[in-house]
């Protein structure tokens, strides 16, 4: 999850640097009195992408992701999964579309469409890290113990792949809590 924050930071931040510089050319052109924002040009759409492909911009990316990654995913994993999340920034036409059009005022849902565009890169098995991170979540709720947790994630494995269990922790995060729920009464009935 917090992969796709670290995107959606990440975007609007970009977005709303370039939005800021656009605008203060635009400021000097005469005022339109049309309350819609202006249509983004191909030359604007040009220049945004080529920011997004800077040694800099990737590299700040790149790290910021997998520091707010590596506790779930591992160092190593972390890493290429935020490598493969930026790759596929630049690459994909649909992102800068998007985020021009948040630039134009449309309502884009970063956290759903985030994850969307994340989920390739996610590993397709649970890292070890994942475990241990989710039995250390899991014992802050203070009255379970180690051995509930562990059997709760057991249970989750069997249920959930990492995509499928991050899928719905986006969309249907209700859904998860009732399920995680169910899972830990019936490991503390055992």
């Amino acid at each position: 999850m917090s992969i796709s924050k670290t995107i959606a930071a990440f975007l609007c931040a970009a977005a709303f640097c370039f939005a800021a510089n656009d605008s203060t050319a635009k400021a000097q052109a005469p005022a339109q009195a049309s309350t819609q924002a202006p249509a983004i040009s191909q030359e604007e759409m040009l220049i945004f992408k080529t920011l997004l492909q800077t040694p800099l911009f990737k590299d700040n990316f790149v790290q910021s992701c997998t520091v707010q990654s590596m506790e779930w995913l591992g160092v190593n994993q972390a890493d290429k999964t935020c490598k493969c999340a930026y790759d596929r920034l630049v690459r994909d036409g649909k992102f800068i579309n998007q985020i021009m059009s948040s630039i134009n005022g449309d309502n884009i849902d970063f956290e759903k469409w985030g994850f969307e565009f994340i989920e390739p890169c996610i590993p397709q098995n649970y890292p070890a890290e994942t475990d241990n991170a989710f039995v250390k979540e899991c014992l802050k709720a203070g009255d379970v113990d180690k051995a509930t947790c562990e059997c709760v994630l057991k249970s989750i494995k069997k249920d959930y792949t990492v995509r499928d269990l991050m899928k719905t922790a986006f969309e249907d995060q209700k859904k998860l809590e009732v399920d995680l729920m169910l899972k830990a009464a019936q490991c503390l009935s055992k």
